[in-house]
């Protein structure tokens, strides 16, 4: 159908088309409140149903109010659903021809769009706002909008990753954006600056509007704006009504806390990120980090560095002080610091850091990396029980950003972002005055009114000129001013006071649920709640989380149906600009990072054999051929075809027993179907992959064998154990032609 237009049509570099066309995003900031809006335009230029899945990243720091789709001239609203009932509808709506919109969140910052069964020529329009707060970093705001997804170490599964999710990258892909920002309130005429795009602002009264200078840019870099005020008010407090009649107060304060008369020595653990990701502009910020870092610590400071990549290596045994003897030591071996060190096995390096030797006071790590592994909750489960603060810098041009942030924030530290464009000197004195002046831990706020909850419930440190956020609840609507109370180590005590004034604006169209302040309380709460008691606040609240998920199902006529099941298109990922030092070979294996790149670009990728138990491999060959070709029915009809997939004889001789005693005249393929639908919902058919299960699902819903049929194959093999079906086989990866083995 659209093979006649002259459109040029995307394609990845193995010729298959792309079904996102475009990406615009809309932003407006109101104070350190800021709402965007993130369109996207699909478009089904196959001559097949697909399936649109797109990977991205936002803010870690995003709240989704809204999700809207238009599809076929009309306009649905999506609905926030329990995640388990949106993944089984979303499914009942492939399979019965529908169309169907699924929005979900991997982990903070990491979000799957998933647009079953766009039809040939068909196109589909999303757009979902989102809520975001901001900080003061002394006179910066710093605004961030995520672009593409750099490639991480490690295992994909660890942030529950399915495989048709999981992010891939192809180099010859320019995917695009269009973006306006428009600044209101305090933030109009402040000073702007980005180091990552070219820009054209257009300044009116208390209104500044910021678009790209070239219309649209391609989407290998986290887009960054630096706001710069030196107004000396940067406290302020919202108030909006709850869903309930009861009303949230949002309270920001950027304390000043003086400088202590004497500052005592301190021990900073200096750990730098050399795997192979950190090639080009990363490593060469890393160095400059580094230098600045030996520049500010003083002769009764202690310190040490250790490199780390697939292994670790410290420059002391210990930590030193640092005389004069020490940092010139440590800045002649800095120089010799390069991405050469392989994978990012940051959790094992960071245990040993935090058991290097030291003085007996307060230790602190500075950690300068890319962030870029999967592992990223474990490694701060891990580090949090170790009483080290944690002060993070991230570099690079797509750094990742959740994890950098949480790791500073679950620890007591802070965290800087720093691009390739900027300099690194000013967010190391930003740190150091961070590390060396007093941060408070005793933190009370007084309110007008008695407040029912605050949010959070332990606010952490708060150090000099960062934005600190808090919520509270109330009964009936408090007028006044909100103060803030610091006592310092020292006894000293500190107040701050801020007017409640305004209110936040709301997402368009949705005035019926609870205003932008509510929501974004309560989705700051939904981590201290028990998974029901999360789940329950997310559906009233109308919250993407990590038990809800968005849902849209297009019901169709019958007449207007998919036919047969969607082939999966993923959008694939520009790779980040300058990660891992791009255009040169790379030293470690891209395969590490779950990189789909060719063996030209890096031909080290390491194999490794894995064992299955018989009905593993029985599945994972189900799998494979329903993966072949992505061909949407059924593969599998006879039992010739079970056999072709390892299916022991003596299981297929006992189908074929329990249909004589259904009933011989009983076709051999209803048979095969009935023996696959009762595995799907038995404990192996969790092994079954998407295409794969549908295809079952599907062809059930075509030609659903007898129950009779059905219950009698469920019966016969719900007791059979994994061991019944034979002795353990390799699992043979047909992907890789010479050894047949899987990719590490």
């Amino acid at each position: 159908m659209y093979e006649g237009t002259a459109a040029p049509v995307l394609k990845t570099s193995r010729g298959v088309r792309v079904a996102l066309q475009s990406v615009n995003v809309e932003a407006v900031f109101n104070n350190l409140l800021c709402e965007t809006v993130m369109t996207q335009v699909y478009r089904n230029v196959e001559k097949n149903s697909i399936e649109a899945v797109y990977t991205f990243p936002l803010s870690s720091r995003a709240v989704l109010l809204s999700l809207k789709v238009t599809i076929a001239g009309k306009e649905l609203q999506g609905m926030v659903v329990k995640k388990s009932t949106a993944e089984e509808q979303y499914e009942d709506a492939i399979t019965d021809g529908d169309g169907a919109i699924m929005l979900e969140q991997v982990e903070p910052g990491l979000y799957t769009m998933n647009v079953g069964n766009l039809l040939p020529g068909e196109e589909i329009s999303i757009s979902f706002t989102y809520a975001e707060l901001y900080f003061w970093q002394g006179d910066v705001l710093r605004f961030i909008l995520p672009t593409t997804i750099a490639p991480r170490y490690g295992n994909m599964e660890e942030v529950g990753l399915q495989p048709h999710q999981t992010p891939e990258y192809d180099l010859l892909a320019e995917n695009s954006f269009r973006f306006r920002l428009t600044l209101l309130g305090i933030l109009a005429d402040a000073e702007l600056d980005s180091p990552t795009h070219q820009l054209t602002i257009d300044g009116t009264a208390g209104k500044s509007i910021i678009m790209l200078a070239t219309g649209e840019d391609v989407m290998d870099r986290d887009f960054i704006l630096n706001i710069s005020s030196n107004q000396s008010q940067k406290d302020a407090a919202l108030i909006e009504q709850d869903i309930d009649g009861g009303f949230v107060m949002l309270a920001s304060f950027a304390p000043h806390i003086p400088a202590p008369s004497e500052i005592p020595p301190k021990s900073i653990k200096i750990v730098v990120d050399c795997s192979g990701s950190m090639g080009g502009d990363s490593i060469s910020q890393a160095r400059q980090a580094i230098k600045n870092i030996l520049d500010h610590l003083r002769p009764q400071d202690w310190f040490n560095i250790m490199a780390f990549g697939s292994s670790y290596r410290t420059f002391f045994d210990r930590q030193v002080p640092a005389d004069k003897k020490n940092v010139t030591k440590a800045r002649r071996l800095v120089r010799s610091l390069d991405a050469d060190m392989g994978g990012t096995e940051m959790k094992r390096a960071l245990q040993a850091a935090i058991r290097i030797p030291g003085p007996p006071i307060l230790q602190d790590i500075m950690l300068i990396t890319d962030g870029e592994v999967w592992e990223g909750r474990e490694i701060i489960r891990t580090v949090c029980k170790a009483g080290h603060r944690f002060f993070t810098v991230g570099v690079g041009s797509s750094v990742s950003e959740g994890f950098v942030r949480q790791l500073a924030r679950e620890t007591g530290g802070a965290c800087e972002l720093v691009s390739p464009r900027e300099k690194m000197a000013d967010k190391i004195v930003r740190h150091f005055k961070r590390i060396y002046l007093p941060r408070t831990d005793n933190v009370a706020v007084s309110w007008p009114l008695a407040a029912e909850k605050t949010i959070p419930r332990d606010p952490g440190p708060i150090y000099d000129g960062d934005t600190f956020h808090i919520f509270a609840r109330f009964s009936e609507k408090p007028s006044g001013r909100v103060t803030l109370n610091l006592t310092l180590p020292d006894g000293r005590t500190l107040c701050q006071s801020a007017n409640i004034s305004g209110q936040a604006f709301t997402a368009e169209g949705w005035q019926e649920l609870p205003a932008t302040v509510a929501r974004l309380a309560i989705h700051e709460a939904l981590a201290d709640e028990s998974e029901a008691d999360a789940t329950e606040l997310a559906l009233k609240y109308q919250l993407v989380s990590p038990y809800t998920n968005y849902l849209v199902v297009a019901a169709r006529a019958e007449g207007e149906k998919a036919l047969g099941l969607p082939v999966l298109r993923k959008t694939p990922h520009m790779l980040a600009a300058g990660w891992g030092g791009t255009g040169s070979v790379m030293r470690e294996s891209h395969a590490a990072y779950g990189v789909q790149l060719s063996l030209a670009i890096n031909p080290e990728i390491k194999y490794r054999h894995r064992q299955q138990t018989k009905p593993d491999y029985f599945v994972n060959l189900c799998n494979k051929r329903h993966n072949q070709w992505l061909k949407p029915v059924l593969q599998l009809a006879s039992f010739n075809d079970l056999r072709d997939c390892n299916l022991p004889d003596r299981i297929i001789s006992a189908l074929k027993s329990i249909s004589d005693r259904h009933d011989s005249e009983t076709p051999e393929e209803l048979v095969v179907l009935a023996f696959l639908y009762a595995l799907l919902q038995s404990a192996i058919g969790g092994e079954f992959n998407r295409n794969t299960a549908r295809a079952i699902k599907k062809a059930s819903k075509n030609a659903m064998p007898d129950q009779r049929l059905i219950n009698l194959m469920a019966t016969a093999f719900a007791d059979i154990s994994k061991d019944d079906w034979g002795p353990n086989y390799p699992l043979v990866d047909e992907d890789d032609p010479e050894t047949g083995a899987n990719y590490e």
